[in-house]
């Protein structure tokens, strides 16, 4: 037994799996002067190294700073599966958003999964990406929920083909008795290195000409006719800002800070298996996602 800890921050990488194997171990410059952009992105996880390299992608002269390393938080410490969605059907929100919000919501969920198959493929991006995943059941009722899932998506042409999984059948891909049966998806998701995929298209947005800066926190914005976002040691004057910092730009923008804050959540490695051993546990190597919030994946 163990019990959990307040996390002890540093401005580098938390020791783990992915830090140890990362491609890129070394730091991108501090931002050390006044310089000028287009655009200015802050926080260097997911959501600002994307819109970084879609700017970029695009022609934009784009700036993104980052308080500690690239993909320092959530982004470089999550369970790396690729799995569209937000976790739980989005029909409860149907009185807000209606069908058509719903069917956004589920668009998006394919999206998400395509733009990381594109990316990986564009920019040669080596992630360890590997396709295919599993939900599993332990209930009846899990069973008739990847049913009913399995029809709607049928009948909405969802372009990876599910497959029904029984008792016997699950076991190819989860060496354990604990489910009755599970919802493949071969080609809709999968698991990857989550560090590596960030800092991989942080290279790309770099070789398009984005400027990239590491221990370069936002301490402040000044709004006029440009936005100048100013640092310990320079600032960024640009026509747009996008904050992508998360919960992790505490009171940098006041009115966003009283409605965001960080969660944890833990994920736990073992030592290096055998091969057998391996094999064993996940025959197929895919994604697993168990139904319990408990053990999420």
């Amino acid at each position: 037994m163990f019990g959990l800890t307040l996390p002890h921050n540093t401005q580098e990488h938390t020791s783990s799996y992915y830090a140890a194997t990362s491609n890129h171990p070394e730091p991108y410059p501090k931002l050390d002067r006044a310089i000028d952009a287009e655009v200015v992105v802050v926080g260097g996880g997911f959501s600002g190294v994307n819109t970084a390299l879609e700017l970029s992608e695009r022609g934009y002269k784009v700036v993104l700073l980052e308080a500690n390393r690239l993909s320092w938080g959530a982004s470089g410490r999550n369970g790396g599966q690729i799995i569209g969605g937000i976790g739980h059907s989005a029909t409860q929100f149907k009185k807000t958003i209606g069908e058509r919000g719903i069917q956004s919501i589920y668009d998006m969920g394919i999206e998400c999964v395509d733009i990381i198959r594109d990316r990986v493929k564009q920019y040669s991006i080596d992630c360890d990406i590997k396709w295919g995943y599993c939900d599993v059941a332990i209930k009846p009722r899990h069973m008739r929920w990847f049913e009913e899932t399995k029809l709607e998506q049928d009948a909405k042409g969802y372009p990876h083909s599910l497959q029904l999984l029984d008792k016997n059948q699950i076991r190819k891909f989860v060496g354990s008795d604990s489910y009755i049966g599970g919802l493949y998806n071969p080609t809709g998701g999968g698991h990857l290195h989550s560090l590596n995929l960030c800092l991989g298209e942080a290279r790309a947005a770099q070789a398009l000409g984005a400027q990239i800066f590491e221990h370069s926190a936002a301490l402040k914005i000044s709004e006029g006719n440009k936005v100048t976002v100013h640092t310990k040691s320079g600032s960024v004057t640009a026509d747009t800002v996008v904050l992508c910092g998360n919960g992790y730009m505490e009171n940098l923008v006041p009115k966003l800070a009283s409605r965001v804050l960080p969660a944890s959540s833990c994920v736990v490695a073992t030592e290096p298996l055998s091969p057998e051993l391996a094999q064993s546990v996940l025959p197929q190597d895919v994604a697993v996602c168990d139904p319990r919030t408990a053990l999420d994946y």
